[in-house]
């Protein structure tokens, strides 16, 4: 019996889902490298820890100070640049590592049932709403992270899980579905703010799933 073919990165988790991830990767240590001294000066009066602190809990960078989100500088300021530069910037590579394995597991799955160019779409209007919204609700915020787009892509999957779509039982392997459960749990329980962020992009998701079912029985 011949052996399956074993599949390539792009074929694995997606195209576009692929560089997305490989963006917050590079966005973090971009904005790790490029600190002020003030920032540094901040976290630690040794420079070099200064910066260790920042690659693994912080976003003291100068992409962090031009891309995170706030009500003041997107409506305030008209930087509307920001609704989604903070989608690709992470608070430290533990916020970031945590993201993108949901990002990689749940994107996957979504761009393999809509192909690239649809699947790019829906992360990006889905996380720039979501910001949008967020932003009014909480306008004292200030905010980084992936996890709204991946909210959105978490709720086309649970619909596409619902209703037995082949793709997603193809696809999606027991320990990818653990963590994504698990990321949702953590994420949801870290506060009102995370809680109302997250519950909104996933509504939006299973909107967007529903609407890409009925879609599908429609071809």
């Amino acid at each position: 019996m011949e052996k399956p073919k074993k599949q390539s990165l792009i074929e694995r988790y997606g195209k576009v889902n692929l560089i997305i991830a490989l963006i917050c990767v590079v966005f973090l240590i971009i904005n790790s490298i490029i600190v002020s001294e003030s920032a540094l000066n901040q976290l630690s009066s040794n420079k070099y820890l200064a910066y260790i602190l920042n690659f693994l809990a912080g976003c003291e960078g100068k992409l962090g100070t031009i891309g995170s989100m706030s009500n003041a500088k997107v409506f305030g300021d008209g930087e509307w640049w920001r609704l989604f530069l903070h989608m690709y910037l992470h608070a430290g590579v533990l916020h970031m590592l945590f993201n993108v394995f949901a990002l990689l597991f749940a994107g996957k799955i979504v761009e393999k049932k809509t192909g690239s160019l649809s699947y790019l779409l829906l992360y990006n209007v889905i996380a720039v709403a979501n910001a949008i919204i967020i932003c009014l609700i909480f306008p004292d915020s200030t905010s980084v992270g992936a996890s709204a787009g991946i909210f959105g892509m978490i709720g086309i999957v649970c619909v596409m899980k619902w209703k037995k779509d082949a793709v997603c039982n193809e696809n999606l392997k027991k320990g990818e579905l653990i963590y994504i459960i698990v990321f949702s749990v953590i994420s949801l329980l870290l506060g009102l703010e995370s809680f109302v962020t997250h519950l909104v992009a996933f509504v939006f998701g299973i909107i967007a799933g529903l609407l890409l079912q009925k879609k599908s029985k429609g071809d």
